[in-house]
């Protein structure tokens, strides 16, 4: 299974990427299952691709 992601900030997109979950890890995965490992897996991806920094300025 291929699942194309997008983030964007500000409104514009900075990042795209497909991310792809074997057939055979899904199994007989119900319809809520697959997309809880969708979901499991667009977060791992985010958290991987976004940092945010920052510093006390006063």
């Amino acid at each position: 299974m291929r699942i194309k992601v997008q983030l964007s900030v500000g409104g514009q997109q900075v990042k795209a990427d497909e991310l792809v979950i074997e057939e055979t890890k899904l199994g007989e995965l119900t319809d809520e299952e697959i997309e809880q490992a969708i979901e499991i897996n667009i977060r791992s991806w985010a958290d991987k691709m976004i940092s945010i920094d920052w510093e006390v300025v006063e």
